[in-house]
């Protein structure tokens, strides 16, 4: 992760600082990295003019958008007198997602940071369907903040998967390891790295699905392979036995069981864009994992992915002025 630019999406420009925006400046004061605080704006209200008052839409948009930036403005003043370099945006655009994929495409942003979402004072962090199109659709690596706990010494876990079980691009281990590492070094943290394997069952259908016995050996066979694996993806790193996690079970489970216990600051994964069901087994665990997480997640896409969301926005739904 060359870190030149990070974007850093604000739902409300009136809002005192949130963790997310704490989190963004830590690291711009790490790597040098240029700021930019983005609000996506959208109100059927004013859309709704186009039917009765088109004459009016422009000037009220262009009033929407300055007031938000003022109030960006007052977020951003602090930062320029620390010595950020911080810049503000503020788009009509629908709908949120894509307006921050657009603009990340835009700004050439290396990390986006997105804000937590939390129901009510008392619930825990969840991720809003915002959240869940960017780790689909942002081509840029997507840090979610949930906690306002420092990054400073934090311990950082890397999931990696060195066999591919859900055939995930072999260089995205890699990339993963590598940010992983590098946030570990830029805060004085620690690196763990976690590997959730399955093994086989010691029987398998035959053809008029009765169980045939498999060889004695495969489960300590395939149980070698993973470890010969997994020590070869992480070796680099000279990680000490207590920081190399190698779990059977649930990865949901498993994960979120072994940042706890070493009290994770952040947890880097991987994600994988896929149609039809296997996006939808790989989500469904993502989203259990994420979810399930006290820390914050760093989630990272294979080199090379495009995202599919258009350069420039079509959607402008039309709304019926009230009675």
């Amino acid at each position: 992760m060359d870190m030149h630019r990070i974007l850093v999406t604000v739902a409300d420009c009136g809002a005192k600082p949130t963790p997310a925006l704490a989190k963004a400046v830590a690291l711009a004061r790490r790597t040098g990295a240029t700021i930019t605080l983005f609000h996506s704006l959208y109100s059927p209200e004013i859309a709704g003019e186009s039917l009765f008052s088109p004459e009016a839409l422009p000037r009220d948009i262009e009033t929407a958008v300055r007031a938000r930036k003022q109030l960006l403005e007052g977020l951003a003043r602090p930062l320029r007198a620390d010595g950020l370099q911080v810049r503000i945006r503020v788009r009509w655009d629908y709908p949120v997602y894509e307006s921050i994929v657009r603009e990340a495409l835009r700004e050439k942003s290396d990390l986006v940071v997105a804000e937590s979402h939390r129901h009510t004072r008392l619930a825990r962090v969840v991720l809003s369907n915002t959240d869940w199109q960017l780790i689909r659709l942002c081509p840029a690596p997507v840090l979610f903040v949930k906690t306002a706990r420092p990054y400073e010494r934090a311990r950082v876990l890397a999931a990696v998967d060195p066999l591919h079980a859900h055939a995930k691009p072999a260089a995205l281990d890699a990339d993963i390891l590598a940010a992983a590492h590098q946030l570990a070094g830029a805060f004085s943290g620690m690196l763990h790295a976690i590997h959730v394997y399955q093994l086989a069952t010691p029987f398998t259908a035959g053809v008029l699905m009765e169980p045939v016995p498999l060889p004695v050996d495969v489960t300590s066979r395939q149980l070698e392979r993973i470890k010969r694996e997994y020590d070869a993806l992480v070796d680099r790193y000279e990680l000490p036995p207590r920081r190399r996690h190698l779990r059977a079970g649930a990865a949901a489970e498993e994960i979120t069981a072994v940042a706890e216990r070493i009290t994770a600051g952040i947890v880097v994964m991987g994600a994988v864009s896929r149609s039809g069901l296997k996006r939808l087994f790989i989500g469904n665990t993502a989203e259990r994992l994420i979810d399930r997480l006290n820390c914050d997640v760093l989630v990272l896409k294979p080199a090379g992915f495009r995202s599919p969301v258009p350069r420039r926005g079509s959607y402008h739904p039309m709304v019926l002025p009230p009675f």
